[in-house]
């Protein structure tokens, strides 16, 4: 057979499957997660057939869903927030701090997640205001934030009072699945609904798509674009809480590397870099992705240092595939 026929043969065997992934670019994200999860059952059976393990990988993805899925949804209207992991510090800082100080638990959950959102807040009125990409305004927020935490705190916070009201977040029903793996699918179904079935939903992918086109129609592209940045601030605290709920302590140094973790996560399911494309399934399958890969590592003895690898090596690579997915859509038009 020559290599003429033989690429011809590929392309015929091919062709269904990309069409599919182009259509629905999720499947890249599903598909690399049940590749790491054949490849750690490989490695290790008996521990990966547990159902203790899955629980782990599952309350693991909770911590970082939550802002992996709502990251996809700003990237949907193309903005970025990098300050998503001083955030999730700062708020796990702030509510141990004034839960301390005496503050009801219930009421401090209140003021934090009101804080994040404040975060975003000021992203958004700072990024549409200026007319500077999110990615710089946001980064520099992100080196503000975290240089604050480390002025203000020499070391980790501990939680002195155990206030029932977190075991809303962290009660386990067994063989580690807690409650924050149910917040986590809720987080995940109004974040479907309100992209797939609200005018909201329809304004951010307009948005996304073109800005001046969806002001034209009418649409508020400022007030689109700075909602996304209020929940996604808001996301950041609400993950951080369960984190708070599950260890008691939290570091000003927590989740340096969750911008880049949500971004990941959400380019790997098919979140256009630049706006417009994508969907709140993105980042949870994503996290899941990053969530199977750590827990897989701890179940093999490996080193933590491949899980920054694997990120790294996940977000080139899901960049370049989506790269080449818009070629592909650009011909067939």
């Amino acid at each position: 057979m020559s290599v003429e026929m033989r690429s011809t043969v590929v392309d015929r065997l091919t062709a269904p499957i990309i069409e599919y992934l182009i259509e629905y670019p999720v499947l890249v994200a599903v598909l690399t997660w049940l590749g790491v999860t054949a490849l750690f059952t490989f490695l290790n059976p008996s521990v990966m057939f547990q159902a203790n393990i899955w629980g782990n990988i599952f309350r693991q993805t909770a911590l970082i869903a939550p802002v992996a899925i709502l990251v996809a949804l700003l990237m949907i209207g193309g903005d970025f927030d990098m300050t998503v992991g001083a955030n999730y510090a700062m708020s796990a800082m702030f509510f141990i701090l004034i839960v301390n100080q005496g503050v009801p638990a219930s009421l401090a959950i209140l003021v934090t997640l009101a804080l994040g959102g404040a975060i975003g807040l000021l992203n958004g009125v700072m990024v549409t205001s200026t007319g500077i990409h999110s990615f710089i305004i946001t980064l520099g927020g992100w080196f503000s934030i975290r240089g604050a935490l480390l002025l203000l705190f020499s070391g980790s916070a501990q939680l002195e009072s155990d206030a029932a009201i977190m075991q809303l977040f962290s009660y386990d029903f067994g063989a580690n699945f807690e409650a924050a793996i149910l917040w986590m699918f809720l987080i995940l179904l109004g974040a479907l609904y309100l992209v797939h079935r609200t005018t909201y939903g329809n304004h951010l992918y307009a948005v996304g798509s073109d800005r001046d086109a969806a002001r034209a129609r009418g649409i508020q592209v400022t007030r689109t674009r700075i909602t996304a940045f209020v929940l996604t601030g808001m996301a950041a605290s609400f993950a951080s809480l369960m984190h708070v709920a599950r260890f008691g302590s939290a570091r000003p140094v927590l989740q340096t590397e969750l911008p880049l973790v949500a971004i990941a996560a959400a380019v790997l399911g098919g979140c256009a870099l630049f706006g417009g494309r994508g969907s709140p399934n993105a980042g949870f399958f994503g996290a899941l992705t990053f969530g199977t890969f750590g827990a897989g590592l701890i179940a093999v003895g490996a080193s933590s240092s491949w899980y920054q690898f694997f990120v790294g090596i996940v977000l080139v690579g899901a960049v370049v595939f989506n790269r080449y997915v818009n070629r592909l859509r650009q011909k067939r038009r």
